[in-house]
């Protein structure tokens, strides 16, 4: 059955359900699908099953996914990546991440990184994340619109790599301040003695 939630209450996330045939049904916050809690909104609509008894509450309450909606779209484009972790299997890290969408199914994308590039190019395998964030926001901004596009899995390359190395500043070339030899230091002591 589908339905919109009528009513919410702040702290506890149950409250009310209106459905498609105008009734109006309790829901506790344990009958909605834990991955939709935090998007519980009054005025989106679900879909719910009808629990046993003469006077039933909504359970098993899911969402619906609202991709048509311009004002959906522009929230899932808002919300920030989530870093989940990485696997590792024979010497290949697959970075994992996830954009959760309001009202819409979570998108879910890997980076696989290749460890024996990083050895190879002394970069620090704690830097692998940033990395792989990197690309996958490159990726994702190439591919703005397109939905289809949108759940994939990337490799992080030697050329990637090479392309940090070249970003960063290269060891020894700061500007340095060049110390007073301790002859002019002297000399300076000299005058302002004198001068006292």
């Amino acid at each position: 059955m589908t339905g919109r939630i009528k009513n919410l209450s702040a702290g506890s996330a149950s409250g009310l359900i209106e459905g498609e045939n105008g009734r109006r049904y309790h829901f506790d916050s344990w009958s909605v699908l834990v991955c939709d809690v935090t998007y519980l909104g009054v005025g989106q609509l679900v879909t719910f099953d009808l629990g046993a008894g003469s006077n039933p509450n909504a359970v098993n309450i899911c969402l619906q996914r609202l991709h048509q909606l311009p004002h959906a779209e522009r929230k899932r484009k808002e919300t920030t990546l989530r870093y989940l972790g990485f696997d590792h299997t024979m010497g290949i890290r697959t970075h994992r991440f996830e954009r959760p969408s309001i009202g819409e199914e979570t998108e879910k994308f890997a980076v696989t990184a290749d460890m024996a590039l990083f050895t190879k190019h002394h970069i620090g395998i704690q830097e692998g994340p940033a990395l792989c964030l990197h690309l996958l926001m490159m990726r994702l901004g190439d591919a703005a619109g397109d939905t289809a596009a949108l759940q994939f899995q990337c490799s992080l390359t030697e050329e990637h790599l090479l392309t940090y190395l070249a970003s960063k500043p290269v060891p020894g070339t700061r500007p340095h301040h060049k110390r007073a030899s301790q002859s002019n230091t002297a000399a300076a002591n000299a005058v302002s003695q004198r001068s006292l």
